[in-house]
């Protein structure tokens, strides 16, 4: 598949975004060093996890913070990995798609960071154990096993992250968030598009669907279905 060119709009701040950012910082919800690394907890820490704080933008809750959190994470692994698939892949689409990840990874972890200096809220600084375990067992693959691996692992990743930003921005009472989470979200879903163009996407390495309270029934057999549309267009 060719690799996409994404509209250079999409790499710029939103007039609205970048003027809240420009504000005075919030209440603290926690700490953050000034390169973005998280400050050691303090006793009370736990609790005030769990709370909603006021802030310029409106109240910040836990999910609120979390998405944060989860976007810096994400940035700490995905990006020395797609790095490193751009020279070890095997195949060239998986180098092309890697290359782009990287590179619009890097700026959504900027604007991220931003955020997160004017919310207060702390920030890792290096990658969790679980994912410095995947990127071990991604290294120590070759040939089409290592970008098979890379694309599986950082796929799931990805899915499970546009979900959690999805629901942050139904919810959230932060207009910042807000504002956050519609910038992100499509950066994410380019990202799962990137990885998807390389073929090694199957349905084995995407995450659980989510649970459905009732579902509706499926068609009963021998019922009429529509003709399959065209591959070129399913919407149209």
């Amino acid at each position: 598949m060719p690799r996409p060119r994404p509209a250079a709009a999409a790499a710029a701040v939103p007039a609205a975004l970048a003027a809240g950012l420009l504000l005075s910082a919030c209440q603290p919800a926690g700490r953050q060093a000034a390169d973005g690394a998280a400050v050691a907890p303090k006793a009370g820490d736990e609790a005030a996890a769990q709370s909603t704080v006021v802030t310029d933008w409106g109240p910040l809750g836990p999910a609120d913070r979390d998405v944060i959190v989860q976007l810096r994470q994400a940035a700490l692994w995905e990006i020395p990995v797609a790095r490193q698939a751009q020279r070890r892949a095997a195949r060239p689409a998986t180098r092309r798609a890697l290359a782009e990840i990287a590179r619009r990874h890097a700026g959504l972890d900027q604007l991220n960071r931003r955020v997160a200096g004017r919310l207060n809220v702390p920030l890792p600084n290096r990658p969790s154990a679980v994912q410095q375990s995947w990127m071990s067992e991604i290294s120590g693959k070759s040939g089409n096993n290592y970008d098979k691996t890379a694309v599986a692992r950082m796929r799931m990743a990805q899915g499970m992250l546009y979900a959690e930003l999805g629901a942050v921005r139904a919810s959230t009472r932060n207009t910042l968030v807000r504002q956050f989470a519609e910038r992100a979200q499509p950066f994410v879903n380019e990202q799962m598009r990137q990885l998807e163009s390389t073929g090694f996407v199957t349905g084995d390495t995407l995450p659980d669907p989510p649970a459905v309270t009732e579902p509706p029934p499926p068609a009963p057999p021998g019922a009429r279905r529509s003709p399959a549309p065209a591959a070129t267009s399913l919407l149209s």
